[in-house]
């Protein structure tokens, strides 16, 4: 099991959770986009985290795992035009 934090910088909340090694971080987001909303990616640091990766390949007890914006979807939910195309 990996106990750690799960920090949403724009709503300025997080949740201790506990998620055993071998689970997804798909569930990570899950529980993210339950409790914070949808369009979110999540990291550790500096490093973002993939979604089919284990949870315990990538998180440690201690960290905080930070749910942040999904550029991506900001863009395709205001219909904004990406300034790099």
């Amino acid at each position: 099991m990996v106990r750690f934090t799960l920090f949403c910088r724009t709503r300025d909340e997080d949740i201790r959770m506990e998620v055993a090694n071998e689970d997804r971080v798909t569930e990570i987001g899950c529980t993210a986009s339950d409790c914070f909303g949808g369009g979110l990616m999540l990291r550790n640091g500096y490093r973002l985290l993939d979604p089919g990766s284990c949870v315990g390949e990538c998180v440690h007890d201690g960290d905080v795992i930070e749910a942040i914006p999904d550029p991506e979807t900001l863009f395709s939910t205001f219909g904004m035009r990406r300034p790099w195309t």
